[in-house]
C-alpha cells in the first residue's frame, strides 16, 4: 500500500501527529505487509546486508542469552531479541536507512518461510477432537472485538470507522485486517493511521502481558496457546509469546491464529454487504478483488506442511556410521524443519524491532489506544474465562 499524501494531520482530539513517515513504513512488518510501492530500480544485496547482518547478530546473542535466563524468568530467544532489537533501534543513535532495507527484507521473505517450517510440527489431528472448540474461540474473539470497538468507539471520541478498524485488526490479524477492511467501507486516511497506530503499538503491550500471564500463572500449555493465539495482533508476535512458553502452547497459537486470519474473507464481505446496505448511494465495491494480497500464502503453506507432517510424509535424515558417529544416527525430518522455523522467527523477530520507532508509535492519538486496549482487555477476559469454565 502506497503511503497517504499527507503525513501532517494530527488528531483533532490530542493535537498529536498521527504517525511519522518512519513509524508509517514500518509498521506492517508485524505482518510482512507491504506498504510501499516497488523501486523503479531493484536495491543491491549490498543494501540488504547491514539489516541482514545486525538483525542476525541480534537473534544469535539472543538464543545464547536465553540459556542463561534463570527459571523464574523464562523467556526465550525470540522474545529476547524482539526487546533486544527495540533498545538498540531506540537508545543508539544507528543509522536506520542503513539497516532498514535488510530489515524489511527478512521480514517479508523469512516470515512466512518460518510460519510454513513451523506446521511441520503440528499434528492436524488435533483438529478432529478440539477443531469446533477453536473455531468458538475464534468467532468469539472476532465478533465481540468488532462489536465492542463499535459500541465503546463513541465514548472514547473515536470515529465509527475508526472504531471499525480497530476492531477488526483486534478480532482478526491486525494491519492486515485494517487494510482488507478500510477500502470498502471509504476510510479516510486519518481512520487508516489511527487505527494502525493503536493496534500495532497495542499488539506489542498484548504479546509482552500474554508471556508476564504465563509466567505468573500456571496456565496449561493448550490454554496459553488458544490465549495467545485469539488476543495477540500479528502472527510473529503470537508464535513468539506462545514458543515462548512452550512447544505444544507454540503449535497450538499458530494454528489459532492462523484460523483468525482466514476469517479475514468472511469478515469483509459481511462488512461490506452490511456497510452498502445502509449506504445504498454509495458506489459498490467488490471486496474480493484483491482480497487475497491480505491473506498471505503462508497460511495455506503452514496448513499443506502441518498435513504432511501428520501424514509422515516428511522424510527422516539418516546420518551412517563413520568417524564421529558410532551407529547410524536418525534425525526427525519434521523436528528439522519446526527447530528451523524457530530460529527464522528469532531472527525475524529481530528484525521487526528494528523497525519500532517508540517515540514515533507513542505518538499516535490517545483516544484511539485507550480503545483499542480496553477492546483487547475484554476480549482476553473472555477468552479467558471461556477457557476456564470450558
Amino acid at each position: 500500500m502506497a503511503r497517504p499524501a499527507d503525513f501532517a494531520n494530527n488528531d483533532p482530539f490530542t493535537g498529536l501527529q498521527l504517525l511519522s513517515d518512519d513509524a508509517y513504513l514500518s509498521l506492517g512488518s508485524m505482518e510482512a505487509v507491504e506498504w510501499t510501492p516497488a523501486p523503479a530500480k531493484a536495491p543491491s544485496w549490498s543494501e540488504f546486508f547491514p539489516g541482514i547482518l545486525l538483525a542476525s547478530g541480534l537473534a544469535i546473542a539472543a538464543v545464547m542469552a536465553s540459556r542463561w535466563m534463570p527459571a523464574s524468568l523464562p523467556v526465550g530467544g525470540s522474545v529476547l531479541a524482539l526487546v533486544a532489537a527495540i533498545l538498540v533501534r531506540n537508545a543508539l543513535p544507528l543509522p536506520v536507512s542503513v539497516f532498514a532495507k535488510g530489515c524489511r527484507w527478512i521480514v517479508s521473505k523469512v516470515i512466512p518461510v518460518a510460519i510454513v517450517a513451523l506446521g511441520a510440527g503440528l499434528n492436524l489431528a488435533i483438529l478432529a477432537t478440539d477443531g469446533l472448540r477453536f473455531l468458538g474461540y475464534i468467532v468469539a474473539a472476532v465478533a465481540v472485538s468488532a462489536g465492542l470497538a463499535l459500541l465503546l468507539g463513541p465514548m472514547f471520541g473515536v470515529r465509527k470507522l475508526t472504531a471499525l478498524l480497530i476492531g477488526a485488526g483486534t478480532g482478526i490479524c491486525g494491519s492486515s485486517a485494517i487494510l482488507a477492511v478500510a477500502p470498502v467501507v471509504d476510510a479516510e486516511e486519518d481512520d487508516i493511521l489511527l487505527s494502525v497506530g493503536a493496534i500495532n503499538l497495542v499488539g506489542l503491550l498484548a504479546m509482552f502481558a500474554c508471556i508476564g500471564l504465563g509466567a505468573i500463572f500456571p496456565i496449561p500449555a493448550f490454554d496459553f496457546g488458544i490465549l495467545t493465539g485469539t488476543t495477540i495482533h500479528a502472527v510473529p508476535t503470537v508464535a513468539a509469546a506462545a514458543f515462548d512458553h512452550s512447544p505444544e502452547a507454540g503449535q497450538t497459537a499458530t494454528l489459532v491464529k492462523l484460523g483468525r486470519v482466514a476469517m479475514l474473507v468472511p469478515f469483509v464481505f459481511l462488512v461490506s454487504a452490511l456497510w452498502h446496505r445502509k449506504h445504498r448511494d454509495s458506489p459498490a465495491k467488490h471486496p474480493g478483488k484483491g482480497l487475497t494480497r491480505f491473506v498471505p500464502w503462508f497460511v495455506w503453506g503452514f496448513a499443506a506442511t502441518a498435513l504432511i507432517g501428520t501424514l509422515g510424509l516428511i522424510p527422516e535424515i539418516v546420518f551412517p556410521d563413520g568417524p564421529l558417529l558410532s551407529g547410524d544416527a536418525t534425525l526427525s525430518g519434521g523436528r528439522l524443519l519446526s527447530s528451523a522455523g524457530k530460529l527464522l522467527l528469532t531472527v525475524a523477530m529481530a528484525a521487526i524491532g528494528l523497525q519500532v520507532g517508540l517515540k514515533s508509535m507513542l505518538q499516535t492519538g490517545a483516544r484511539a489506544v485507550m480503545l483499542s486496549i480496553v477492546v483487547w482487555l475484554v476480549v482476553t477476559g473472555l477468552i479467558g474465562a471461556m477457557l476456564r469454565f470450558s
